[in-house]
């Protein structure tokens, strides 16, 4: 049995680096807006990990857009967002693994129906 996870896997391959690019820089920028702004109170940090699943849902629309509906691009946020927990958070933040796959599959699926039904 044939599998095409290549060609798929090289369709999603700059989605995944556009990912990894804005998971790395979403944090250490929220990081340096709270040292201009608030003075280092850690509020603005308690948003980086919805903001890296916001983050998924864009990238995700765009994939969806592109090449409908597949599971490589959920899983690729999960797993990007693992690293990303150990570097910048604790492992309180592994909630947040499931929430990036979902918002990936949410952006996905409204790329998709965007591409097929709106011009």
């Amino acid at each position: 049995m044939k599998s095409n996870l290549g060609p798929r896997f090289k369709t999603a391959l700059p989605y995944i680096i556009v990912t990894a690019v804005l998971y790395i820089a979403a944090t250490p920028l929220l990081a340096f807006l709270e040292m201009l702004t608030a003075g280092g109170s850690g509020m603005l940090l308690l948003a980086a990990p919805i903001a890296t699943c916001c983050l998924a849902l864009a990238v995700g629309y765009f994939y969806g857009k592109k090449a409908s509906r597949d599971p490589i691009m959920p899983l690729m946020s999960a797993l990007l967002f693992i690293p990303l927990m150990f570097i910048y958070f604790n492992l309180s933040a592994w909630i947040y693994i499931p929430v990036a796959a979902v918002c990936s599959f949410i952006g996905e699926c409204f790329g998709a129906v965007h591409s097929k039904f709106g011009k």
